[in-house]
């Protein structure tokens, strides 16, 4: 009797226990995709590691777009049609997968479901740039142009979500979803290359604006400079100099600060026949980056230090490339590249400089 007092005792126990996991216990989709786990007050949203961007609806009555805050710092993009709520979600490249990305926050979240899921996976294969007649890598979703993706492009690309050609809110410059990443080195990360538009701006053209979103165009930023001058100037006499700067590239389009100056003395002999010792500066004005020849040319002036008439001057350099692998380094260095004086075309120097 007693014996069997402890089976029955033990029985209710499990029972209670069993019905305590099952009350909790998050709840998968089909697939795998996603788990809901349901909180007190509210619910969590998990995804799996791999899924480059998901997009759910959720029905319940009293959900409100207001109840969702995502977490990690990914990116949703919302759509409220009566009681259901359609939810994008992309930008998992720094989530971490065993903790949540969305939280709802409502007191009917118990009535909740979620009706419909889909999610997709991005193609990470590489090409070599040469086979692809050399199409210059471009920022995907820097829609500003000021060479950053950040929340100002996002605000442009989310109303676009969900639309299609023949709408007001459908523009082609989102419809991206077939971009590729083609580069390795310092673009590896970045969708560079455009794809054709299929008209209609999807998940596929959110994933590819998430996994973009926060990086800057891979050229902009300080460069270091260092050239030497060597060369028998009519003015200057024997020059022989080395100097050093640095160039602040702001923008897609090239706006600089700066300027890069490369300082460097000569002596030589006035017309007195006396010994003079001078200082001179080449200033950057321009630069541009070509990549169809994978060159950084910049243009700037020497001024003359003795009676003050500028030169032109052109520096011309090749940018490091390894198969499909760019680094934001370029060489003024052998044939013809290095610091020129202009009209005549002559070399003066060399130079290098890296990010």
């Amino acid at each position: 009797m007693k014996r069997m007092t402890y089976i029955v005792f033990i029985s209710i126990v499990v029972t209670m226990l069993m019905a305590s996991c099952v009350g909790h216990f998050p709840r998968f989709d089909q697939s795998g995709r996603y788990i809901l786990q349901r909180l007190p007050d509210g619910a969590e949203l998990y995804v799996r590691e791999g899924i480059d961007a998901i997009e759910i609806t959720l029905v319940g009555e009293g959900l409100k777009i207001e109840d969702l805050s995502p977490l990690q710092g990914v990116l949703i993009i919302t759509r409220s049609n009566h009681s259901d709520l359609t939810v994008a979600i992309s930008g998992f490249r720094n989530v971490d997968f065993s903790r949540p990305v969305l939280l709802i926050s409502s007191e009917h979240a118990a009535g909740m479901a979620i009706s419909k899921c889909d999610t997709i996976v991005l193609n990470r294969i590489s090409n070599s740039y040469w086979k692809q007649n050399s199409v210059d890598p471009e920022l995907i979703g820097d829609y500003n142009g000021d060479g950053y993706i950040t929340l100002s492009d996002f605000a442009s690309f989310a109303p676009a979500y969900g639309f299609s050609e023949g709408s007001q809110e459908y523009d082609e410059k989102f419809d991206v979803g077939a971009s590729e990443k083609q580069y390795s080195g310092i673009w590896q990360k970045i969708f560079s290359v455009p794809g054709a538009p299929d008209g209609s701006i999807t998940l596929a053209d959110f994933a590819v604006f998430a996994n973009n979103y926060g990086f800057a165009n891979p050229y902009l930023g300080t460069w270091n400079f260092t050239g030497t001058i060597d060369y028998e100037s009519s003015t200057y006499g024997y020059v022989k100099a080395t100097g050093t700067g640095t160039l602040e590239i702001n923008q897609q389009n090239w706006e600089m600060s700066g300027p890069v100056e490369i300082t460097a003395s000569s002596t030589y002999t006035d017309e007195d026949g006396n010994v003079k010792f001078e200082e001179f500066s080449i200033e950057i004005d321009s630069v541009d980056i070509v990549f169809i020849s994978t060159e950084m040319t910049i243009t700037g002036s020497m001024a003359n230090p003795v009676n003050g008439t500028k030169y032109d001057i052109l520096m011309k350099g090749k940018l490091r490339v390894e198969g499909n692998a760019i680094f934001p380094e370029s060489s003024g260095t052998g044939e013809g590249y290095g610091i020129f004086l202009i009209n005549p075309v002559r070399k003066i120097g060399e130079w290098t400089a890296h990010k």
